[in-house]
Parts: structure tokens; sequence; C-alpha cells
């Protein structure tokens, strides 16, 4: 019999699963080790301790009616913090601890479910993310399309001389139309393609971006400065970085403060062998102290000085994050925006062969 319970309990001490046993009083008398290892708490500290003061009592007592009426079993699932402060989720399967027939207590098994927990966290939020986006994109799409469709018809009944302007005005709509689309393009492609290693000519992207943006916001005179400090080479992904500087450039023209006499935006990098720090600022309109926390958030706007769709500097967040980097902005209203960025350098990464 020794034999048999030493086993069964170097079984039990062996598993990833954790095993806890309480009395009649629901006091803890037995925990096994990998409630250290999974948790981070010292056995010793829940010994002699009541469960109801880990689970709650409601729990507890549905399981312990569940039981009387003659279940062998009860499933249910438990959340838990780790002594790291992260959450660890338990699928946990309560039975009675029984001597003689006579109940003593329960016994508590848990599996880990963490990650399938967090994979189904995930999913909902995407699916969340994706209801939206189709609404969103339905809905942005219609109008600049309806706009132009609009100046078309009576472009088609207009003079010589009015022509001009109605094509001036259709590129618009057709531009706004095509600015949408490329964003939504940027939130697809972030969200699917894996992240790249390749060398980036950051002056180079600088320069491409900026033409790019003059042509998009003609009639904005804007003042724009760029350097580049360090001789490092930048290796990261090309696509994901012209992104968040597209993105951040892009906001800084659209909310320029059309009541300054030399608006302008001026653009700071500096590469490491460990990372590259960008920093982008503005004399614009500012951000308000409330919105700066939920200006990363899905479709959120600050302002309605200028069209937009909310997806730009979510996008900038969700691509820094994928890159591991970070981003910080100071912002008052009235006297402008900087937006700090850390992307790290993967110069000196392996590569990986596939």
């Amino acid at each position: 019999m020794k034999c048999r319970e030493g086993l069964f309990r170097e079984l039990i001490e062996n598993s990833e699963d954790i095993f806890i046993v309480t009395d009649r009083n629901f006091k803890i008398r037995y925990a096994s080790s990998a409630v250290t290892k999974v948790l981070g708490v010292e056995i010793v500290s829940l010994m002699g301790k009541d469960i109801l003061d880990f689970i709650d009592r409601d729990k507890v007592q549905h399981w312990i009616d569940n039981l009387e009426k003659g279940e062998e079993h009860v499933m249910d699932e438990l959340m838990f913090t780790h002594r790291d402060h992260h959450e660890v989720y338990f699928d946990v399967n309560v039975s009675k601890l029984l001597d003689h027939h006579e109940v003593e207590g329960l016994v508590l098994k848990l599996y880990n479910i963490t990650p399938q927990k967090l994979r189904e966290q995930e999913l909902i939020r995407s699916n969340k993310q994706l209801d939206q986006v189709i609404y969103k994109t339905t809905h942005d799409l219609k109008a600049p399309l309806m706009s132009a469709l609009g100046l078309v018809k009576i472009a088609e009944q207009a003079s010589h001389e009015e022509l001009a302007q109605y094509l001036s005005m259709i590129k618009k709509s057709l531009l706004r139309l095509d600015s949408f689309i490329e964003e939504m393009n940027n939130f697809y492609r972030n969200d699917k393609l894996a992240v790249q290693r390749e060398k980036i000519d950051l002056p180079n992207l600088f320069a491409e971006e900026l033409d790019y943006l003059k042509n998009l916001y003609t009639g904005r005179d804007v003042a724009i400065s760029w350097h580049v400090e360090g001789n490092v080479e930048l290796l990261s992904d090309r696509v994901r970085v012209q992104t968040i500087v597209t993105n951040i450039l892009s906001n800084a023209i659209k909310y320029m403060d059309l009541q300054k006499q030399n608006p302008f935006i001026k653009i700071a990098a500096q590469i490491t062998e460990e990372v590259c720090d960008i920093r982008i600022e503005d004399n614009g309109i500012g951000i308000a102290p409330a919105y700066q926390e939920k200006i990363f958030d899905l479709f959120f706007r600050a302002t309605d000085q200028a069209q937009g769709t909310g997806l730009g500097l979510f996008i900038v967040k969700d691509t820094i994050d994928r890159l591991k980097g970070a981003i910080k902005v100071q912002s008052k209203v009235g006297e402008g925006t900087t937006f700090t960025i850390r992307i790290p350098n993967q110069l000196h990464q392996p590569i990986e062969i596939e």
C-alpha cells in the first residue's frame, strides 16, 4: 500500500496539473508542487488557508450543491493571477474526498488552459474588429465614390470653362478613396504578413514618403525638414516602417494649425546598432489630454478638422507592437504634437534558415 501511495504521490508531483485537497471546512491540506511552477506560489504559504480566500464563495457553493445531488465530478473554469501579475486560466475538476464513504473535503484538479484561453480571447477580439472594419469600410468607401459619381454627372452638363473645376473635385474624391483603400491594405497586410528583415535606406524612405504626401495634400503649405544621424545600417521590415512614417506624417499635415503663419514638421532619426529612434514634431492643433490615451484605438478620431478613417494611428501602434517597438506622444492643444518611436534594429539578429 505504501508503495502504491508513494507512486501515486510521485505521479502527482511530476504532473503539470495542480492538485489541491481541502478538509470539510475548506482549509487547504495539500497542494501539489505544480502550484509553484505554474503560479509562482510557495506551497507552504497555502497550507491551512481557506479555499474561499482564493475562489469565489458562490462558485464553491455551486460545486457543493452539485456534488450533494449525487454528481461524481463538477467541471468549471478558474482564473488566478500569477505572482508576476499575469493571468493564468484553468479547467477545474472538483470531486469529494471520501474516507469510509464519509465526505472529508474536496479534491480539485486544475488543468492549465491559458494558451487556449488567450487564443480564444484573441479570436473574439479579431472578430469584433472585423465587424467594425466591415461596417466602416462599406460606409467610408461609399461616400467618396458617390461624391465622384455625382460630380461626373454634373460635369457632363457643365460648360467647358467649368469642366476643369469639376475634374479637380472628382480627383480629390478619388484620391480620398485611394487613401482609404491604402489604409485598409495596410491594416490587412499588418495583420497577415510575417515581419521581414531587410536593409532600409531611411533617408530615401523619408524622401519618397514626403513626395507622395505632397502630391496627396496639394495646397497644404507646410515646411518639412528632416535629418538622420548614425552610420549604422538599419535592418527591419521596410513596408511596416514606411507605414508608421506615412501615417504619422499624414496626420501632421491633415491636422496642421491653419491659423499659424509658419506651420512646420520636423523629423529626426538616430540609428544605432540596437535601435532606431524617430521623432516627428509638428506645431499643429495638438491633441487634448483626454484624448491622448485613446488616439491609438480603432476608428477613434479626436477632431473633425479633417476627414479620416480613424485607422491610421491604430495601424501605427499595431505595427510598432509587431516590430516589438514603442511609441510615445506628447501634445498640447494649440502648440503641437511630438511622436517618439523606437524600433529595434535587427542588425545582429541571426538569420533564420527555413
